[in-house]
């Protein structure tokens, strides 16, 4: 009987330390990635710690898109078993947007080509809040695609000193013909603090045109 008392108690004791270890409480900030059409994943987490998350339960008056830097109050949840590959699920807690989405890259002649130009399907570009809200398709489905937006200093147009952004998509060589569409932000801060109220968006379209289209900083 004192054997089986003892086991019990040790049980508990395990027990209960395990869901205290599951219910742990994290804070970190990192980068939202969208990872759908890919291994049946969706918005992964990039933590600056270098740990994934899925977010499984979320504040829903809160969307998720690409880009986006956040500070997220989170609980793994390592029983449940994701069919994506991309990090472990969790729930998040409080969520809070820390930037409307990545960093504009600067390219000049010395560096113009460290981007990919991969093409792609422009639907929809507007800037507003300081922040580029872009929709965009390609094809792919079996890499990790990385789409940047970035600043190219050489090029004026119309002999006008319009800060001019391009769309640089880098498909790392997919072959898969998925059709892919993905929303994004990007944060155009740095221009908005030069004073610029405009800037002219380029992309290397999937047509073999140049998509080309003046946009207003609101």
């Amino acid at each position: 009987m004192r054997n089986l008392f003892i086991l019990f108690v040790l049980f508990t004791v395990f027990f209960v330390s395990c869901q205290e270890e599951e219910d742990l409480t994290f804070q970190e900030t990192g980068v939202v990635v969208d990872y759908s059409g890919m291994n049946y994943c969706g918005f992964v987490i990039e933590l600056d710690n270098g740990t994934k998350i899925q977010p499984h339960n979320y504040p829903k008056d809160f969307e998720f898109v690409q880009g986006q830097r956040i500070l997220v109050d989170y609980v793994m949840l390592p029983n449940i078993i994701s069919t994506c590959d991309k990090g472990t699920a969790c729930d998040i807690l409080n969520v809070q947007e820390l930037t409307c989405g990545s960093p504009v890259t600067d390219l000049y002649a010395n560096n113009y080509d460290s981007l990919a130009n991969d093409p792609v399907q422009v639907y929809e570009a507007t800037a507003n809040a300081g922040c580029l809200h872009l929709k965009l398709s390609f094809s792919g489905g079996c890499r990790e695609h990385v789409v940047n937006l970035a600043r190219i200093h050489q090029e004026n147009q119309d002999g006008n000193n319009i800060p001019v952004l391009e769309i640089r998509h880098d498909a790392k060589d997919d072959l898969c013909e998925m059709w892919l569409t993905r929303e994004m932000q990007f944060d155009l801060s740095a221009l908005q603090d030069e004073g610029a109220k405009q800037f002219y968006l380029k992309a290397l379209l999937t047509n073999g045109e140049t998509y080309l289209k003046l946009i207003d900083i609101e």
